[in-house]
C-alpha cells in the first residue's frame, strides 16, 4: 500500500512538472510601432462637493456639464519601441510616431453621494462622458474648505489606426528561434479599454454659496492595453496632466451652477489644451 502511494505522489510529480514545462513553451510575438493614431476622451474631474455638508449627514448630487474642446491631434514626442533581437532577424529601437486624438463629447452627466462625519467626507459616484465611469473620492469638508484624493476608472470603446513591424519568436523543448515576422497594418479598428484617473482637489468655501476650486488629475488613456491583435507593444503609452479651476454657486440649496476652464499639459507633447466647461446640480 506504502508502494502504490508513493508511485501515485510520483507521477503527480511528473506530471506538474511536464505541465510547468508545457507553460514555458510557446511563442510571443512583439510590434514596433511606427506610427499610430489612438482616441482620447477627457475625462470629467471631480471637484469635491462645494458647499459645507452638514455634519453627520448625507448628501446627493445629481449633475450635467456641458464642454467647449477643439478636438485635435496631440503627436506624441520621446516614445520609443524597444529592441527585440531575435536569432536571425532584430527590430530596432526607434520613436514612435504616435498622436493622441483629443476627442469631445459636449454633454456628461453624473451622480455623486456623499457621506460626511464631523469632518471626513466620502463620495462615490458614475457616469457617463460618452462612457461609463466609477469615481471614489475621500477627504475633509469643514465651512470653509475642502480637500480630498481619489481615483476613477472609465471603461469605453476606443478607436486606433497604426503601423509597425513584428517578429516571432518561439521557446520549446528543442531550443528557441524566430518563427515568423511581417507587417501590421490597423485602419480605424475598434476596442474596449479601462482608462484611469488618480486625482485630488482643493476648495474654497467663501460664502455659503460661493467656492472656488482647484482639482488636479492624472489620467492614464489606454493603460490597460499591452498588445494589439496579438502583437505585444514595447512602450507605454503617457499621461496626461489635468488642471481644472473654477468656481461654483448654490442657489436655494437646491441647485449648483458651476464654470471653469481645464488645462491639458503632459511630458510627451507640447504646447498647453485648453477646455472650457459649465454646468448644472440638483442637490437632495
Amino acid at each position: 500500500m506504502v508502494y502504490n502511494n508513493t508511485k501515485h505522489y510520483h507521477s503527480i510529480i511528473v506530471l506538474c512538472i511536464f505541465a510547468l514545462c508545457l507553460s514555458g513553451c510557446g511563442s510571443f510575438n512583439q510590434l514596433n510601432v511606427q506610427s499610430g493614431e489612438f482616441d482620447v476622451y477627457i475625462p470629467p474631474v471631480f471637484t469635491g462637493a462645494g458647499y459645507t455638508v452638514k455634519k453627520d449627514s448625507s448628501a446627493k448630487r445629481i449633475s450635467a456639464q456641458i464642454k467647449i474642446q477643439k478636438e485635435e491631434n496631440l503627436k506624441l514626442n520621446k516614445i520609443w519601441n524597444k529592441e527585440v533581437s531575435g536569432d536571425d532577424k532584430t527590430l530596432p529601437k526607434e520613436e514612435a510616431n504616435i498622436a493622441y486624438r483629443l476627442k469631445n463629447f459636449p454633454v456628461t452627466v453624473s451622480y455623486d453621494y456623499m457621506k460626511k462625519g464631523e469632518l471626513w467626507l466620502a463620495s462615490l459616484g458614475t457616469g457617463l462622458d460618452p462612457f461609463p465611469y466609477f469615481r471614489a473620492y475621500t477627504g475633509l469638508n469643514s465651512s470653509h474648505f475642502e480637500t480630498g484624493i481619489g481615483f476613477q476608472i472609465d471603461f469605453g470603446k476606443y478607436r486606433y489606426s497604426l503601423e509597425g513591424d513584428w517578429l516571432r519568436h518561439c521557446d520549446t523543448f528543442e531550443g528557441d528561434y524566430d518563427c515568423g515576422d511581417g507587417h501590421l497594418s490597423v485602419d480605424e479598428k475598434a476596442r474596449f479599454s479601462f482608462t484611469a484617473v488618480l486625482g485630488a482637489y482643493v476648495g474654497f468655501i467663501i460664502t455659503k454659496e460661493l467656492a472656488l476650486t482647484y482639482a488636479p488629475a492624472i489620467y492614464f488613456p489606454w493603460w490597460s492595453i499591452g498588445s494589439f491583435d496579438n502583437h505585444d507593444i514595447t512602450f507605454d503609452f503617457p499621461f496626461i496632466l489635468e488642471q481644472y479651476m473654477g468656481a461654483s454657486y448654490v442657489l436655494k440649496n437646491k441647485y449648483q451652477i458651476s464654470i471653469g476652464t481645464t488645462v491639458y499639459v503632459g511630458e510627451n507633447f507640447a504646447g498647453k489644451h485648453w477646455q472650457a466647461s459649465t454646468g448644472v446640480g440638483y442637490l437632495f
